[in-house]
């Protein structure tokens, strides 16, 4: 069995500068928490000194910073979207021919075994190689026996291993004792600090409960909407906003029309921006993720925009949340109890208040600035080795 170890952050100097590449195994182009931490963690590591390049697939766009090889092709599995990328022939020499000519001190890979891009670099690379697992399983047989077999595996090829939390770092350590450092994943709150405008539409005296994700098994939409149900009954003066697609946009569209739920909103994906409006919006924040949460990401968002929160509390979640907060976490797949959890709060603002209080406290120690020193510090340790 594994250990981990807890990184706190320190305040050593940033000297000399680094030259990093992080490398994301997704469609940049697409919204989500791995590209979220990876421009994060990028900008302040930027802002220390270092000189960092981000590699993705999906070269149709183009951003500063960011080099793009192979293609992409998305996969549904297990509930959710698997990415498939590799660089084959010009593209794959173009990489080989990049990695030579950078020399990068370290490459920091984010979910490394989504094939093949990692590898590929992997392979080419002649740097020190760090590896972050943002992931959870999808099933208990998967967490039990393949993740950690294929966490061993990547071990042998990682100079540190960072975990973005215990219950994360508990699927990958099983067969191996290999060190893990838990750095959890954060947000920018200086961005969270900026005046945002809420959107004036939503401001007609309605009660808004916000739904952000991807409209997947996992997010549980579905027991948004069924929640919803309940809730509406007790107290018609509200509003679900729903921000997202995917595969269950059709099914949760035929839920709302069978049951004729009305004040709903479905506004697809929406940008950055877009999302920190709605969240600068809502009067609630609703998360019923059933399973396959290693974190929490973005119920920090919602603590840093002064939201209260209810939903389910999956292992990820748990994480996150404190004892205060965890009161209004229903356990997975519960409605009724998270319906219950929701109109409690709707019906007492003193408890809305108090909710936000507690998110502002509970979210402090996850500012990327803080969290970039404590990466820093594992770049300049496999960097002494």
């Amino acid at each position: 069995m594994g250990h981990t170890r807890l990184i706190k952050s320190t305040n050593t100097k940033t000297q000399p500068p680094m030259k990093i590449a992080q490398v994301c195994p997704y469609d940049f182009s697409r919204p989500g928490g791995v590209k979220n931490h990876i421009e994060s963690l990028s900008k302040y590591l930027r802002q220390m000194g270092h000189e960092v390049k981000i590699i993705a697939p999906n070269p149709n766009i183009s951003e500063e910073g960011v080099y793009h090889f192979g293609g992409n092709r998305s996969l549904n599995l297990g509930g959710t979207k698997i990415d498939i990328n590799i660089a084959l022939g010009a593209e794959r020499k173009a990489l080989k021919n990049f990695l030579r000519n950078e020399q990068f001190d370290v490459i920091h890979f984010h979910t490394f075994w989504n094939p093949a891009l990692p590898f590929q670099i992997r392979r080419f690379s002649r740097a020190k190689h760090v590896t972050t697992f943002h992931d959870t399983p999808k099933s208990q047989f998967v967490g039990k026996n393949i993740m950690p077999i294929a966490a061993k595996g990547v071990f042998t090829l990682m100079d540190a291993i960072i975990s973005v939390s215990k219950t994360q770092a508990a699927y990958i350590n099983r067969f191996s004792k290999r060190e893990i450092s838990i750095i959890p994943n954060g947000i920018d709150l200086a961005e969270y600090q900026q005046p945002i405008e809420p959107i004036k539409k939503y401001d007609d005296g309605k009660f808004n409960i916000l739904f952000l994700g991807r409209l997947e098994e996992r997010k549980g939409i579905l027991h948004a909407l069924e929640s919803y149900k309940i809730v509406k009954k007790a107290n018609p003066d509200i509003r679900l906003i729903i921000a997202g697609d995917g595969d269950e946009r059709i099914q949760a569209e035929n839920f709302i029309k069978i049951h004729e739920l009305q004040d709903i909103e479905m506004l697809g994906f929406v940008s950055e921006s877009e999302k920190l409006r709605l969240l600068k919006t809502a009067d609630l924040y609703i998360a019923p993720a059933l399973f396959g949460e290693s974190f929490g990401i973005v119920l920090l968002e919602a603590m840093a925009m002064g939201t209260p929160m209810c939903g389910y509390g999956n292992e990820g979640y748990l994480n996150v949340l404190s004892e205060k907060q965890r009161a209004y976490f229903a356990s997975p797949y519960d409605t009724e109890s998270l319906a219950a959890k929701t109109l409690a709060l709707i019906s007492d603002q003193n408890e809305q208040s108090k909710m936000i209080l507690e998110g502002s406290q509970v979210v402090q120690p996850f500012d990327w600035e803080i969290l970039t020193t404590q990466i820093e510090n594992v770049y300049k340790r496999v960097l002494k080795n």
